[in-house]
Protein backbone atom coordinates (compact mmCIF):
# COMPACT_ATOMS: atom_id res chain seq x y z
CA UNK A 1 0.00 0.00 0.00
CA UNK A 2 1.37 3.39 -0.92
CA UNK A 3 1.41 5.85 1.98
CA UNK A 4 0.99 9.59 1.34
CA UNK A 5 3.89 11.90 1.91
CA UNK A 6 3.63 14.24 4.90
CA UNK A 7 3.38 17.85 3.84
CA UNK A 8 4.93 20.40 6.15
CA UNK A 9 3.28 23.77 5.77
CA UNK A 10 5.44 26.18 7.72
CA UNK A 11 3.78 29.30 9.03
CA UNK A 12 0.26 28.03 8.51
CA UNK A 13 -2.35 27.56 11.17
CA UNK A 14 -1.93 23.82 10.84
CA UNK A 15 1.70 23.05 10.21
CA UNK A 16 1.50 19.33 9.59
CA UNK A 17 -1.20 17.77 7.45
CA UNK A 18 -1.82 14.62 5.50
CA UNK A 19 0.32 12.37 7.68
CA UNK A 20 -0.82 8.91 8.72
CA UNK A 21 1.60 7.21 11.10
CA UNK A 22 1.09 3.49 11.19
CA UNK A 23 3.76 3.00 13.84
CA UNK A 24 4.97 -0.49 13.22
CA UNK A 25 7.14 -0.54 16.35
CA UNK A 26 7.51 -3.19 18.97
CA UNK A 27 4.69 -1.76 21.06
CA UNK A 28 4.72 -0.28 24.56
CA UNK A 29 6.36 -3.26 26.23
CA UNK A 30 9.62 -3.21 24.29
CA UNK A 31 12.78 -1.79 25.73
CA UNK A 32 15.81 -2.63 27.77
CA UNK A 33 14.52 -3.01 31.29
CA UNK A 34 14.70 -0.92 34.43
CA UNK A 35 18.39 -0.72 35.18
CA UNK A 36 19.25 2.58 33.48
CA UNK A 37 21.34 4.81 35.72
CA UNK A 38 21.22 8.55 36.19
CA UNK A 39 22.54 10.31 39.25
CA UNK A 40 19.83 12.07 41.23
CA UNK A 41 21.78 15.08 42.44
CA UNK A 42 20.88 17.18 39.42
CA UNK A 43 24.34 18.64 39.15
CA UNK A 44 27.08 18.32 36.58
CA UNK A 45 29.49 16.69 38.99
CA UNK A 46 32.24 19.24 38.36
CA UNK A 47 31.41 21.84 40.98
CA UNK A 48 29.25 23.92 38.63
CA UNK A 49 26.22 25.75 39.96
CA UNK A 50 23.11 23.58 40.25
CA UNK A 51 19.78 24.57 38.74
CA UNK A 52 17.09 24.52 41.47
CA UNK A 53 14.27 22.00 41.27
CA UNK A 54 10.77 22.88 40.11
CA UNK A 55 7.89 23.96 42.39
CA UNK A 56 6.71 20.34 42.54
CA UNK A 57 9.72 19.31 44.60
CA UNK A 58 8.58 18.41 48.09
CA UNK A 59 4.95 18.01 47.00
CA UNK A 60 3.41 14.62 47.90
CA UNK A 61 2.03 12.53 45.05
CA UNK A 62 -0.92 10.17 45.27
CA UNK A 63 -0.87 8.78 41.73
CA UNK A 64 0.28 5.29 40.79
CA UNK A 65 3.82 4.69 39.63
CA UNK A 66 4.81 2.79 36.46
CA UNK A 67 1.41 3.60 34.94
CA UNK A 68 0.24 6.29 32.55
CA UNK A 69 -2.09 8.50 34.56
CA UNK A 70 -4.47 10.76 32.62
CA UNK A 71 -4.55 14.34 33.87
CA UNK A 72 -6.92 17.11 32.71
CA UNK A 73 -5.51 20.47 31.67
CA UNK A 74 -7.17 23.76 30.79
CA UNK A 75 -5.40 25.67 28.01
CA UNK A 76 -6.95 29.07 27.48
CA UNK A 77 -10.41 27.73 28.21
CA UNK A 78 -9.99 24.59 26.09
CA UNK A 79 -10.00 21.22 27.89
CA UNK A 80 -6.95 19.11 27.10
CA UNK A 81 -5.34 16.00 28.59
CA UNK A 82 -1.81 14.80 29.27
CA UNK A 83 -0.41 11.56 30.72
CA UNK A 84 2.20 11.22 33.47
CA UNK A 85 4.26 8.14 34.30
CA UNK A 86 6.19 8.29 37.55
CA UNK A 87 8.99 5.79 38.17
CA UNK A 88 8.91 3.16 40.89
CA UNK A 89 9.94 4.62 44.22
CA UNK A 90 9.16 8.18 43.14
CA UNK A 91 10.72 10.51 45.70
CA UNK A 92 9.36 14.10 45.81
CA UNK A 93 12.69 15.25 47.23
CA UNK A 94 14.65 13.97 44.22
CA UNK A 95 14.98 16.10 41.09
CA UNK A 96 14.23 13.79 38.16
CA UNK A 97 15.08 14.20 34.50
CA UNK A 98 11.84 14.55 32.57
CA UNK A 99 11.03 13.27 29.09
CA UNK A 100 8.13 14.82 27.20
CA UNK A 101 6.99 12.31 24.54
CA UNK A 102 5.22 13.55 21.41
CA UNK A 103 3.27 11.00 19.37
CA UNK A 104 3.00 10.38 15.66
CA UNK A 105 -0.18 11.15 13.72
CA UNK A 106 -3.05 8.90 14.65
CA UNK A 107 -6.84 8.97 14.52
CA UNK A 108 -7.05 6.62 17.51
CA UNK A 109 -8.61 8.04 20.69
CA UNK A 110 -5.44 7.06 22.58
CA UNK A 111 -3.09 8.48 19.96
CA UNK A 112 -0.63 9.41 22.71
CA UNK A 113 0.43 5.75 22.71
CA UNK A 114 1.98 6.10 19.25
CA UNK A 115 5.33 6.84 20.87
CA UNK A 116 8.74 5.23 21.24
CA UNK A 117 8.51 3.68 24.76
CA UNK A 118 11.55 5.42 26.23
CA UNK A 119 10.19 4.74 29.71
CA UNK A 120 11.14 1.07 29.33
CA UNK A 121 14.78 2.09 29.10
CA UNK A 122 14.92 4.76 31.82
CA UNK A 123 13.79 2.53 34.68
CA UNK A 124 13.52 4.42 37.97
CA UNK A 125 15.51 7.41 36.76
CA UNK A 126 13.03 9.67 34.95
CA UNK A 127 9.53 11.07 34.87
CA UNK A 128 7.79 10.67 31.51
CA UNK A 129 4.93 12.73 30.13
CA UNK A 130 2.94 12.01 27.00
CA UNK A 131 1.09 14.82 25.35
CA UNK A 132 -1.97 14.46 23.13
CA UNK A 133 -2.27 16.75 20.12
CA UNK A 134 -5.48 18.70 19.61
CA UNK A 135 -5.96 16.91 16.27
CA UNK A 136 -4.58 13.69 14.79
CA UNK A 137 -1.22 15.40 14.14
CA UNK A 138 0.65 18.13 15.98
CA UNK A 139 0.15 21.76 15.03
CA UNK A 140 3.72 23.09 14.97
CA UNK A 141 2.82 26.74 14.27
CA UNK A 142 4.53 28.95 16.84
CA UNK A 143 1.25 30.64 17.74
CA UNK A 144 -0.76 27.42 17.33
CA UNK A 145 -2.82 25.52 19.86
CA UNK A 146 -0.24 22.81 20.50
CA UNK A 147 2.69 25.07 21.37
CA UNK A 148 0.41 26.77 23.91
CA UNK A 149 -0.59 23.31 25.14
CA UNK A 150 3.03 22.22 25.60
CA UNK A 151 3.78 25.35 27.61
CA UNK A 152 0.74 24.83 29.84
CA UNK A 153 1.50 21.12 30.23
CA UNK A 154 5.11 21.77 31.23
CA UNK A 155 4.05 24.35 33.81
CA UNK A 156 1.38 22.08 35.30
CA UNK A 157 3.58 18.97 35.42
CA UNK A 158 6.54 20.74 36.97
CA UNK A 159 4.35 22.42 39.59
CA UNK A 160 3.14 19.02 40.79
CA UNK A 161 6.17 16.73 40.50
CA UNK A 162 9.86 17.18 41.26
CA UNK A 163 11.73 17.84 38.02
CA UNK A 164 15.31 18.82 37.27
CA UNK A 165 14.94 21.69 34.79
CA UNK A 166 18.59 21.24 33.81
CA UNK A 167 17.63 17.84 32.34
CA UNK A 168 14.42 18.50 30.45
CA UNK A 169 14.09 16.42 27.26
CA UNK A 170 11.66 15.97 24.37
CA UNK A 171 11.28 12.88 22.18
CA UNK A 172 9.11 12.51 19.11
CA UNK A 173 7.98 10.13 16.39
CA UNK A 174 7.01 11.41 12.92
CA UNK A 175 4.57 14.29 13.50
CA UNK A 176 5.89 14.38 17.07
CA UNK A 177 9.40 14.74 15.66
CA UNK A 178 8.39 17.84 13.72
CA UNK A 179 6.90 19.23 16.94
CA UNK A 180 9.96 18.25 18.98
CA UNK A 181 12.32 20.11 16.67
CA UNK A 182 10.02 23.13 16.62
CA UNK A 183 10.18 23.20 20.43
CA UNK A 184 13.94 22.62 20.35
CA UNK A 185 14.15 25.95 18.52
CA UNK A 186 11.54 28.17 20.14
CA UNK A 187 12.03 26.68 23.62
CA UNK A 188 15.72 25.96 23.23
CA UNK A 189 16.44 27.92 26.39
CA UNK A 190 14.35 25.43 28.39
CA UNK A 191 15.31 22.10 26.83
CA UNK A 192 18.53 20.15 27.27
CA UNK A 193 18.15 17.61 24.49
CA UNK A 194 15.88 16.16 21.83
CA UNK A 195 15.69 12.65 20.34
CA UNK A 196 13.46 11.85 17.36
CA UNK A 197 12.63 9.31 14.70
CA UNK A 198 11.16 9.89 11.24
CA UNK A 199 10.67 13.61 11.09
CA UNK A 200 12.08 17.04 11.71
CA UNK A 201 12.32 20.64 10.66
CA UNK A 202 14.82 23.43 10.91
CA UNK A 203 14.40 26.67 12.74
CA UNK A 204 15.58 30.26 12.77
CA UNK A 205 16.06 32.83 15.51
CA UNK A 206 16.08 29.96 18.02
CA UNK A 207 16.05 30.58 21.77
CA UNK A 208 19.12 28.41 22.27
CA UNK A 209 20.92 25.25 21.10
CA UNK A 210 20.09 21.75 22.34
CA UNK A 211 21.76 18.37 21.99
CA UNK A 212 20.09 16.28 19.29
CA UNK A 213 19.81 12.67 18.16
CA UNK A 214 17.89 11.87 14.99
CA UNK A 215 16.90 8.50 13.48
CA UNK A 216 15.42 8.19 10.01
CA UNK A 217 15.05 5.33 7.56
CA UNK A 218 16.37 5.84 4.05
CA UNK A 219 13.37 3.91 2.66
CA UNK A 220 10.69 5.91 4.49
CA UNK A 221 7.88 6.63 2.01
CA UNK A 222 5.71 8.55 4.51
CA UNK A 223 8.17 11.22 5.61
CA UNK A 224 11.15 11.65 3.32
CA UNK A 225 14.52 11.42 5.04
CA UNK A 226 15.28 14.96 3.86
CA UNK A 227 13.04 16.27 6.68
CA UNK A 228 15.34 14.84 9.36
CA UNK A 229 18.41 15.83 7.37
CA UNK A 230 17.21 19.43 7.40
CA UNK A 231 16.69 19.31 11.16
CA UNK A 232 20.09 17.65 11.64
CA UNK A 233 21.86 20.30 9.59
CA UNK A 234 20.13 23.02 11.56
CA UNK A 235 21.37 21.52 14.84
CA UNK A 236 24.87 21.15 13.38
CA UNK A 237 24.93 24.84 12.59
CA UNK A 238 23.51 25.92 15.95
CA UNK A 239 25.87 23.63 17.89
CA UNK A 240 28.91 24.66 15.79
CA UNK A 241 29.59 21.05 14.74
CA UNK A 242 31.72 19.88 11.83
CA UNK A 243 29.90 19.20 8.58
CA UNK A 244 30.82 15.48 8.47
CA UNK A 245 30.38 12.77 11.11
CA UNK A 246 33.66 11.46 12.45
CA UNK A 247 32.93 9.04 15.29
CA UNK A 248 30.97 5.76 15.26
CA UNK A 249 28.89 5.28 18.40
CA UNK A 250 28.15 2.22 20.54
CA UNK A 251 24.81 1.97 18.72
CA UNK A 252 25.31 1.24 15.01
CA UNK A 253 24.35 2.72 12.62
CA UNK A 254 24.55 5.93 14.66
CA UNK A 255 27.45 8.33 14.14
CA UNK A 256 28.41 11.43 16.11
CA UNK A 257 29.56 14.68 14.56
CA UNK A 258 32.83 16.25 15.64
CA UNK A 259 33.59 19.77 16.71
CA UNK A 260 30.29 20.40 18.49
CA UNK A 261 30.16 22.89 21.34
CA UNK A 262 30.71 21.36 24.76
CA UNK A 263 27.67 19.41 25.93
CA UNK A 264 25.83 19.85 22.62
CA UNK A 265 26.43 16.66 20.61
CA UNK A 266 24.57 15.84 17.42
CA UNK A 267 24.09 12.15 16.54
CA UNK A 268 22.69 10.85 13.24
CA UNK A 269 21.25 7.34 12.79
CA UNK A 270 20.29 6.33 9.25
CA UNK A 271 18.60 2.96 8.94
CA UNK A 272 17.38 1.02 5.90
CA UNK A 273 14.47 -1.28 5.11
CA UNK A 274 12.26 -0.10 8.00
CA UNK A 275 10.09 2.39 6.09
CA UNK A 276 8.13 4.48 8.60
CA UNK A 277 8.24 2.09 11.56
CA UNK A 278 8.96 3.48 15.02
CA UNK A 279 11.79 0.96 15.40
CA UNK A 280 11.17 0.75 19.16
CA UNK A 281 13.82 -1.90 19.81
CA UNK A 282 16.44 0.41 18.33
CA UNK A 283 15.06 3.81 19.27
CA UNK A 284 14.07 3.37 22.93
CA UNK A 285 17.49 2.39 24.28
CA UNK A 286 19.34 4.78 21.98
CA UNK A 287 17.10 7.68 22.95
CA UNK A 288 17.67 7.12 26.66
CA UNK A 289 21.37 6.33 26.36
CA UNK A 290 21.87 9.63 24.53
CA UNK A 291 19.70 11.80 26.76
CA UNK A 292 20.79 10.33 30.10
CA UNK A 293 24.48 10.89 29.43
CA UNK A 294 24.11 14.61 28.64
CA UNK A 295 25.61 16.78 31.38
CA UNK A 296 23.09 18.91 33.23
CA UNK A 297 22.50 22.38 31.87
CA UNK A 298 24.13 25.03 34.04
CA UNK A 299 22.37 28.30 35.00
Amino acid sequence: MHLPTCALLLGSAVALLGCSDAGGGAGDDGGVGDDGGVADDGGSGDGAAVVPGTPGCGQPSAIATRAWVSTPLDVGGSPRTYFVRLPDGYDPARRYPIVYQLHGCSSAPARENNNVPVENASGTDAIHVRGRAAADCWDTAVAGVDVAYFDAMRTAVEAQWCVDPARRFVTGYSSGSFMAHRLACIRGDLLRGVATIAGGQGGSSCAGPVAALLIHDADDTTVNISASQQARDNHLMRNTCAASPTTPTDHPPCVAYGGCAAGLPVVWCQTAGQNHARQDALAAPIFWDFLSTLPARTP
